[in-house]
């Protein structure tokens, strides 16, 4: 969740405060068109609660349990592998002694599903040839070990996957509900002040007061841009964000970051595989994050 989307959902607690107020509720209580729109805000919040529950979720236990599940699994394919390469060794197979030449280092260095469809190859080779392998002493029971150790990595992408989705779906949500919100919040202003500004100017300088969006204290200079299709509304990672030799990738909820900026005047560029690049001209003002958001076309 970004500076932007913090502050407003800091602003809309006050309005909830405020209406929830018996003193202020006794004002409107007779002018329906009034109280509909603000328990139509009011309602909103419950979704947009959630969705910040949602965005919250803590998926470090997660990525761990998934770490650890590929560590296990590399350790133990690496042991079974030295076994089986002596076996290929000993019968001139230099084909499958290839195979089964690994390090731990080895996979390390490569990607995880590259390495896991390696784990898997070496698994089904040896299993392949597991009643030949007695003199390395490997049985089907290392087969059987392996199996269990691919499976517990693969349950554990499953549940990395599932977690990732659900925390950007849960931004994505937030995010898209703000606009209907600060909609219905723009009407009851129009509602609110031309009834009560003469009768109650109190409660509307109170009302406009809480409505107020208190910026978040910052001793960084910098940009903050969601970037999406301009089409679909989707968002976009893996977009590059580039403001003179400073660049950032955006994440799964197409957010990108650059701060410790010095304040000026910046031509920034915004790129994507398969996207037409961008210029952005951004000003960055000492001690603040300027918010931008970048639509882009294929």
């Amino acid at each position: 969740m970004n500076r932007y989307q913090t502050e407003k959902m800091n602003m809309y607690k006050k309005m909830l405060i405020f209406f929830a107020s018996f003193l202020n509720k006794t004002v409107w209580a007779t002018f329906k068109r009034l109280t509909d729109e603000i328990a139509k805000f009011e309602k909103l919040n419950t979704p947009l609660s959630n969705y910040v529950r949602q965005h919250h979720t803590d998926i470090k236990g997660i990525t761990t349990s998934k770490k650890n599940a590929f560590t296990t699994m590399i350790i133990l394919v690496v042991k079974k592998a030295k076994k089986a390469y002596v076996w290929a060794v000993d019968t001139d197979n230099d084909n499958l002694a290839q195979t089964f030449d690994v390090q731990k280092s080895d996979f390390l260095k490569i990607s995880e599903y590259k390495a896991y469809i390696i784990v898997k190859n070496i698994r089904d080779t040896i299993s392949a040839n597991i009643d030949s392998m007695e003199s390395v002493k490997l049985t089907v029971a290392d087969v059987k070990d392996l199996n269990e150790a691919i499976k517990a990595y693969e349950s554990n992408i499953d549940t990395a996957v599932t977690a990732k989705s659900q925390k950007t779906e849960g931004s994505i949500a937030m995010e898209d509900l703000l606009h209907p919100m600060d909609k219905n919040l723009d009407l009851i202003d129009n509602l609110m002040v031309s009834s009560y500004s003469n009768s109650h100017p109190d409660m509307v300088k109170e009302y406009f007061l809480n409505q107020n969006i208190d910026k978040l204290p910052t001793h960084q200079s910098g940009v903050s841009a969601v970037i999406s299709d301009a089409v679909t509304g989707a968002r976009l990672k893996g977009a590059m964000l580039t403001i003179n030799s400073k660049t950032a990738k955006s994440d799964l909820e197409g957010l990108a970051e650059i701060i410790k900026m010095k304040p000026g005047i910046y031509l920034g560029k915004v790129s994507h595989v398969n996207y037409a690049t961008q210029d952005v001209w951004l000003v960055i003002e000492r001690g603040k994050i300027t918010e931008i958001r970048v639509k882009m076309v294929k």
